[in-house]
């Protein structure tokens, strides 16, 4: 017997002990002989795993690695380790991570690490930049020289003077949100999606706050219209569509992850999914040339792009963030949670700040999209303890935000025609 994702359930599969829901609550009882009734319980349930008799997760990965000759799988390994280098493969949820990605690279999705801009597109051009020399940053001049981002447009402060009222009303946020007819449509089509997986359709705005809550659609409208404000970087610092495919995913995942968690606002983990890199947008804007450096630098070092960036800049993207959402009076937990998303336990809610710090890293490995980096983090031991999941969890996220990313990324970008790979 063994546990197993619930992904991997089957019919006249028995169970080994009694499986309960993450609350604790019985479901079905041990010995009981599996139905498909009963493993679409197990699914709207939120269970991860099951245990089952005569069958282990580890004789299932054996199989699915079975399915591929040899040498197509030490190809994709090979593949796959070049990006995680800096990762510690002692630990089982990495390990995990590794062999789901192993398997994605067989089956010829996406294994490559993908373009950063035209300068870097190719090894061979990247110079060999040896050691760059400190370029220490000032933060508040970095956001006080630009204009567009250190006054935000009227409309974020109407929602964030709404988010900030405990008392506000759907009817107030309806009536903000309503006046940018783009913004409402595109909202309107997420909360319609299988994202929120609502049985009949919502098409009111004040439907929507109602069903979803008004803090919730705040920050989702928020996060929409955010992505639109840097438009002026450059295709050979950073492919834009990449870095929205990267920040989204990682938005999503966030979000699956609060779920297992039983955390009701999973919005607000969204959003700082989505803003996690945010501040890497406002280096490429003010210093581009001395951030390909850096990129290069990271990719000829073979170390993680964060570290680097804390070398030159003396701050790294997490902190820049951080320091752009508080000027946009943003709420202090999206801040807090972006600016400690590499390093959870300094956070003042290391919960949520490891909800997006794993999210994080599923993301980098799925390698779909990028905000720069080509590796993958390192995993904080803490962070994963502190989260209390199992490996499985791993595959469940991976499956359902390959199911959930093209739609997503179609409706924040509605209006530029851009589909997600």
């Amino acid at each position: 017997m063994g546990y197993i994702t619930i992904s991997e359930l089957k019919p006249d599969m028995v169970l080994a002990s009694d499986l309960r829901d993450q609350s604790g609550r019985l479901l079905i009882g041990k010995g009981t002989k599996l139905t498909p009734k009963y493993i679409k319980i197990c699914k709207m349930w939120g269970v991860i795993e099951a245990d089952i008799v005569g069958i282990s997760q580890e004789e299932i990965a054996a199989a699915a690695m079975g399915k591929f000759d040899p040498a197509t799988i030490a190809t994709a390994e090979q593949k796959v380790a070049a990006r995680f280098v800096d990762t510690d493969m002692e630990h089982p949820a990495v390990r995990e991570l590794f062999r789901l990605c192993t398997l994605r690279c067989a089956m010829r999705k996406i294994c490559e690490p993908p373009p950063l801009g035209d300068r870097l597109m190719n090894d061979e051009a990247i110079p060999n930049p040896g050691v760059i020399p400190p370029a220490p940053i000032n933060l508040d001049s970095l956001i006080s020289e630009d204009t567009q981002l250190s006054t935000l447009p009227d409309i974020y402060t109407q929602i964030n003077d709404i988010i900030s009222r405990p008392q506000s009303s759907a009817h107030e946020i309806a009536d903000v949100v309503g006046k940018d007819t783009n913004l409402s449509a595109r909202l309107l089509k997420i909360v319609n999606s299988a994202f929120y997986g609502y049985p009949a359709k919502i098409d009111t705005l004040s439907r929507a706050v109602n069903i979803v809550g008004t803090k919730q659609i705040s920050l989702l409208a928020i996060g929409i219209n955010l992505v639109t404000l840097f438009k002026r970087i450059p295709a050979t610092v950073i492919d834009m569509k990449s870095f929205w495919q990267h920040s989204i995913l990682c938005g999503i995942n966030a979000r699956i992850i609060a779920g297992y968690k039983n955390i009701q606002n999973t919005e607000r983990l969204f959003v700082a999914g989505l803003l996690h890199d945010i501040g890497r947008l406002l280096m490429y804007n003010h210093v581009p040339e001395k951030c390909l450096d850096v990129i290069a630098s990271a990719r000829k070092r073979r170390e993680l792009l964060y570290r680097i960036e804390k070398e030159v800049f003396e701050y790294d993207h997490a902190g820049i963030g951080g320091l752009l959402l508080a000027k946009w009076k943003l709420p202090v937990s999206l801040e807090n949670t972006v600016r400690s998303h590499h390093n959870p336990m300094a956070s003042q809610n290391r919960l949520e700040a490891s909800i997006v710090h794993l999210a994080d890293i599923i993301a980098n490995a799925m390698s779909i999209g990028s905000s720069g980096e080509v590796f993958v983090p390192r995993m904080d031991i803490e962070a994963w303890n502190k989260l209390g999941l199992s490996s499985s969890v791993l595959s469940l996220t991976m499956e359902q935000s390959d199911q959930q990313l093209s739609d997503i990324f179609s409706f924040f970008f509605a209006h530029e025609n851009q589909t997600a790979r």
